[in-house]
């Protein structure tokens, strides 16, 4: 049995544990305002929120503005901000707006 590929942080860009990544990002990264995107559909049993922190890059999967879910049984859920029933990171601007 191989071990899974490492995550890597998009945050500092260091290798985790997949298994770690979650703890790693909400301790190692605490000073940064988490990302307050989720997404709630007819698919996600329920909303699930951003892991990653405020002003996060978006490369986990190429351009555009894309979350990740905590992990999970079945793994992580990966969405845009373009998703049915996505909704964006606020930043608390006066508007509200993303």
């Amino acid at each position: 049995m191989t071990s899974p590929s490492p995550d890597i942080c998009p945050h500092c860009d260091q290798p985790q544990d997949p298994a770690r990544t979650d703890d790693h990002i909400r301790t190692a990264h605490a000073d940064i305002p988490p990302c307050t995107a989720t997404l709630d559909n007819a698919n996600t049993d329920g909303p699930l929120a951003c892991i990653l922190r405020a002003g996060h890059p978006s490369r986990y999967r190429g351009p555009g503005n894309w979350h990740i879910s905590a992990l999970g049984p079945a793994g992580r859920t990966v969405w845009s901000n373009a998703a049915d029933g996505a909704t964006p990171h606020r930043d608390g601007t006066p508007d509200g707006q993303p």
